[in-house]
């Protein structure tokens, strides 16, 4: 995951919402599987594991556990597992885990409860809810949609996989910027038709803002 100190502090800043969370220490097991699928189901997301509420820096306790905590969670917690990007970034002279969750093309993902009962939830605001019937199917249909590529969105997928040489997952370099720069292309087209592949599932989204990064699935 490429992201550095500053970046960090920006998006602590931004506050919480549909994209962002905030833990001052690891969630019990079941609520941070909820987060993890609800972030997958929507739109993605970044948790902070070490940021108060407010956007206080404290710090993870025992960083390197909890990353790993993190990590098993994704895998074993959600169905279907996830794959996350974790990293720890030093603010303030103080560890902070994160996880970076992409919207997900194995969507929709259900969290595993104590129970062993499977829930799918999706993000809203900043809470996450279990989704109703029609909120699944909907979540269903966007990921399936077989609507005909048009030229620039084919354009983008061969430009990805020659750029990733067919998943090169999370070191991809593949960013919306680098398209426009080869492809001489607007970056509100372009942005657009990133956008597009990803909620259908043929493309990944990797990280934040200007550097956010893609690749094919799988």
């Amino acid at each position: 995951m490429n992201l550095d100190a500053a970046e960090l502090a920006a998006r602590i800043a931004e506050g919480e919402g549909r994209s962002l969370e905030f833990k001052r220490g690891l969630p019990r097991p079941e609520k941070l599987a909820r987060t993890l699928a609800a972030f997958a189901n929507t739109r993605g997301g970044l948790l902070l594991i070490g940021i108060g509420d407010r956007g206080e820096v404290f710090g993870a306790p025992r960083p390197r556990a909890t990353l790993a905590s993190v990590r098993e969670i994704a895998e074993h917690g959600v169905e279907p597992p996830l794959k996350v990007e974790l990293a720890l970034v030093e603010l303030e002279g103080k560890s902070i885990v994160c996880c970076s969750t992409p919207l997900s093309p194995l969507r929709p993902h259900a969290a595993i409860g104590v129970d062993g009962e499977r829930e799918v939830v999706t993000r809203s605001g900043s809470s996450n809810r279990a989704a109703d019937g029609p909120t699944r199917r909907a979540i269903v249909e966007q990921r399936t949609n077989k609507r005909s590529l048009d030229a620039l969105e084919k354009r983008v997928l061969e430009w990805v996989d020659e750029r990733t040489r067919h998943g090169a997952a999370t070191t991809s370099d593949a960013t919306v910027g680098a398209f426009c720069a080869a492809a001489n292309i607007g970056k509100q087209r372009a942005r657009r038709a990133f956008v597009e592949l990803e909620r259908a599932g043929l493309l990944v989204g990797h990280g934040f803002g200007a550097r956010r990064a893609f690749s094919r699935p799988g």
